[in-house]
């Protein structure tokens, strides 16, 4: 499946004469234009294909909906309301399409694998989003203004993936084209010479985030930026760069004093050129010595910065400023949090907790946690795949599919135990998984091939989209049954892997709309067949091999 995006590359409209505005912002291909499009999308498929596939799935819900069994008669014949479908799946063009409604009926007896939605709501949802890194930034400045401008439509606009989440980094990052700080003077603790216009940042990452704020307040909503910093300016740190990091990181007290100094400094200087900070973490991956910008900390020594510094600081300069701990990989999520949390000085500073993927599901580590400190918020704040784990044949068009997959599975498994919201890593790289200085090159979501003017969705794009677009802000997690269905049981694996063991994967939430939304995964080879049923209403649906389906309906739980 070619996902190559003619907006981006050729600048036909942003959404052309052969689509017609659908539902929830969704769009539906005219038949007989002979091309399906999506987000801008070139699918390939003649019209009449895709007659044929929606007949098909018309009529196998039809000779399903006749077999039902009914267990409360005082419900047949009543309207019950009607769920609407969208769904992407490989081997097909679905991407994020939009398909017949199904309608409800009476719940009904079922042997195989079934999605029961309770009323019990859980954790608020913040959103969905993707990380502003110099070499996304990089990227898009290179890109002609049609194509910026679907980029942002299809990331932040109201017919997009509707992403309100972002992540920046404070300083350089791995993907950045080199190390950088906004005040290189060695023993300057009064951050005398500290760069208040942070000229690096403008000259690519501050206009592609002005941008995204722009877009998104065309829709009235506001882009919410975790800020993280990889590492401190070198004269700063004990091993004298800002690659690396030796332990402790940071000299001494008075180091320490002056960093926590120095991220105040740079929230109020981004804040100046309009673009204000959510939330800030204290470190990220603190138990990493990485090869690019580190700074190691341990639990202790993070919970005394945040005490004596970073804390007090922040809470006398940006009152409102959230504070995230750890910002590392789940598997040790439950230690740091046991540690500074446990510390009653350290946790009155302390709002939530992010996490990275990088060890695998771990995700009673995320249930233990939010058990143990109910009051704490949890956020997925990066996720990716190295580009060297492609599978063979995979190209910079298609993508690898089980990326998506393994996304909608980390998703999936996230909110479930409690997360607010997910952060992918870059929003936008080029043909190398670059720019990178460290030679950690990565895929993402949406690449463009530089060379070429060409600029692709990859599977990631759509996978996480039917949360993005569907899971409102504000929306509050309902708890969520998936019975009858196998689901993985062995050693740990690698992050981001979903397979046929996963069996059946399901995630929902209660919109402010009054509507609920679900997603459903299945990662198998084989088409699975389900039934889902809210309160005393149900249907039977069908998701097909290697492919995801967010449905959307009515709450109707005080109705019946």
């Amino acid at each position: 499946n070619n996902m190559k995006s003619p907006l981006l590359e050729c600048g036909s409209d942003v959404y052309p004469e052969d689509v017609l505005p659908g539902e929830e912002g969704g769009w539906t291909p005219k038949l007989g234009t002979g091309k399906r499009r999506q987000f801008g999308l070139v699918l390939g498929t003649s019209a009449a294909v895709a007659v044929v596939v929606l007949f098909q799935h018309w009529s196998w819900l039809s000779q399903q909906h006749r077999s039902w069994v009914s267990q409360d008669t005082g419900l047949r014949g009543a309207d019950l309301g009607t769920a609407q479908l969208w769904q992407t799946a490989r081997g097909t063009d679905d991407r994020l399409t939009m398909m017949p409604k199904i309608h409800f009926k009476p719940d009904f007896d079922f042997s195989g694998p079934s999605v029961d939605i309770s009323s019990v709501q859980q954790q608020t949802i913040a959103g969905f989003g993707g990380a502003f890194t110099q070499a996304a930034a990089e990227v898009f400045k290179n890109l002609t203004g049609l194509q910026q401008e679907s980029i942002l439509e299809d990331y932040f606009g109201p017919g997009g993936l509707g992403y309100t989440l972002g992540r920046v980094p404070i300083n350089s990052c791995d993907f950045s084209s080199k190390s950088y700080s906004f005040d290189d003077f060695n023993g300057d603790y009064a951050l005398e010479h500290f760069d208040d216009s942070v000229s690096e940042d403008q000259v690519a990452l501050l206009p592609l985030l002005k941008a995204a704020r722009a877009t998104l307040a065309k829709n009235g909503q506001q882009l919410q930026l975790l800020a993280t910093p990889w590492s401190p300016p070198s004269w700063m740190k004990n091993n004298g760069q800002m690659d690396h990091s030796s332990r402790p990181c940071l000299k001494g007290e008075a180091e320490r004093k002056t960093w926590a100094a120095y991220m105040s400094r740079w929230v109020a200087a981004y804040e100046a050129h309009g673009i204000p900070i959510w939330a800030v973490t204290v470190q990220n991956e603190p138990e990493a010595n990485s090869v690019w910008e580190a700074c190691l900390m341990t639990p202790e020594e993070e919970a005394s910065f945040l005490v004596k510094h970073l804390g007090p600081r922040l809470r006398q300069d940006h009152p409102d400023l959230q504070i995230f701990l750890y910002d590392h990989n789940k598997d040790r999520l439950q230690t740091w949090a046991e540690t500074i949390l446990g510390n009653p000085e350290a946790a009155k500073f302390a709002d939530g907790l992010a996490y990275h993927w990088y060890t695998g599901d771990h995700f009673p580590s995320l249930q233990a946690v939010r058990e143990a400190f109910p009051g704490t918020t949890l956020l997925a704040s990066e996720a990716t795949y190295e580009k060297r784990r492609w599978q063979p044949k995979t190209t910079i068009q298609t993508g690898d599919w089980t990326f998506g997959e393994g996304y909608a599975h980390d998703i999936i498994g996230d909110l479930n135990s409690g997360s607010v919201g997910w952060i992918d890593w870059n929003l936008l790289l080029d043909q190398h998984g670059g720019p990178n200085h460290a030679g950690n090159d990565c895929d993402a979501a949406v690449v463009a091939d530089l060379d070429t003017g060409h600029v692709y969705k990859h599977p990631q794009f759509f996978y996480i989209g039917h949360f993005a677009k569907f899971f409102t802000p504000g929306s509050r997690s309902l708890k969520i049954d998936v019975r009858s269905s196998r689901s993985y049981v062995g050693p740990p694996r690698g992050y981001g892997t979903c397979t046929g063991d996963d069996g059946l994967e399901a995630s929902a939430v209660s919109r402010q709309d009054g509507k609920i939304a679900l997603v459903v995964l299945n990662c198998d080879d084989a088409t699975v067949d389900f039934k889902l049923r809210h309160g005393k209403r149900a249907f039977l649906a069908q998701v097909p091999a290697h492919g995801i389906q967010s449905y959307v309906f009515q709450d109707t739980s005080n109705e019946h």
